[in-house]
């Protein structure tokens, strides 16, 4: 039972942050930030209207996808690569979050007052779908914030790798029979012709490698009125935990079927030592796409208090308190 003074995720954004009892300014929470975009011309139906066309649209292009990773597989390798692809997860970790955000926007719109003591199973299933509820001190916003961070900079990472290393170095646009040695998390663009072969391989290429880096920065900039992330420094932390974490998975993928991700990670077409220096690279460019997040999300909250709704005010200190821990 919340207060009057207390804000819940499933209370309405208002103009500027409550006071709470003691004085100090109490931000509102992520689970509801994330409900109310920043801009006035994108009000909460609209942003509900374009979180549902967002979830349908990568989920009917899921199983498109899986079967252009399971189209482009050759003869003996395991469909089980595919669970070791940075591309699978990543798109994985976006279509969570992008259902998540979905249900939290539409519940908190449309269903912001449900009877706690109706116990019918769609009143409990709408209950599942609301935004969480818990007290100020709870760690559950920062791992929400934590589970934000790192779905969006996975997204920036899988294009980032792409074009950068994959393709310059041929492992992206070679022809079907020399791409045996050069990695699953590739595009079949056979022999540079990208658009010759009909529109399927070039539609999942954009999809897997250039859609979802656009998704996450439409997201970032126009969907949510989430702040910059605090702390810093656990942030980033557990983001590099996670991609040490991804690397150990690629590894035991190389183990279990005999193929690694990318052709960086393969001891039989690159140097151990140049495999090292490979992972730390891929390690560092989490906190660098970090920072560039940190700075996109910074921007929009400039735009946003210049240009945007009245709404979506900071705290009068411009505190940051709602992304906490």
């Amino acid at each position: 039972m919340s207060t009057g003074n207390e804000v819940t995720e499933r209370s309405s954004l208002l103009g500027r942050d409550l006071p709470r009892p003691n004085g100090v300014v109490q931000d509102y929470p992520i689970f509801l930030r994330v409900c109310h975009a920043p801009w006035g011309f994108i009000n909460q139906t609209t942003l509900v209207a374009i979180r549902g066309l967002t979830l349908i649209y990568l989920t009917i292009l899921a199983p498109i996808l899986l079967d252009y990773k399971l189209y482009k597989r050759q003869d003996g390798d395991s469909p089980l690569r595919i669970i070791f692809q940075f591309s699978t997860i990543t798109f994985i970790l976006l279509w969570l979050y992008h259902l998540f955000t979905f249900c939290w926007s539409y519940t908190h719109l449309y269903y912001p007052d449900l009877d706690e003591e109706d116990n019918a199973w769609e009143t409990a299933l709408l209950r599942k779908m609301s935004p969480p509820e818990q007290t100020i001190t709870s760690r559950n916003r920062f791992y929400f914030s934590l589970y934000y961070t790192v779905s969006h900079v996975f997204a920036f990472m899988n294009t980032f790798i792409f074009l950068a290393v994959v393709v310059p170095r041929g492992h992206g646009d070679l022809p079907r029979d020399r791409q045996r040695g050069g990695g699953d998390d590739a595009g079949s663009l056979e022999a540079g012709d990208f658009f010759g072969h009909g529109w399927f391989k070039p539609f999942c290429v954009l999809n897997l490698w250039g859609y979802t880096s656009l998704l996450a920065l439409f997201e970032i900039m126009l969907l949510n009125s989430i702040k910059r992330q605090i702390p810093v420094h656990t942030h980033i932390v557990g983001l590099v935990f996670l991609l040490c974490a991804y690397l150990g998975w690629a590894a035991f993928g190389k183990l279990f079927i005999g193929r690694s991700p990318y052709f960086w990670l393969d001891p039989e077409i690159v140097r151990y030592k140049l495999i090292v220096g490979y992972c730390a690279l891929f390690v560092a460019l989490g906190p660098a796409f970090f920072a560039l997040m940190y700075c996109l999300i910074g921007l929009r909250e400039e735009l946003a208090e210049k240009y945007g709704s009245p709404s979506q005010a900071s705290t009068p200190d411009g505190s940051q308190q709602g992304d906490q821990e």
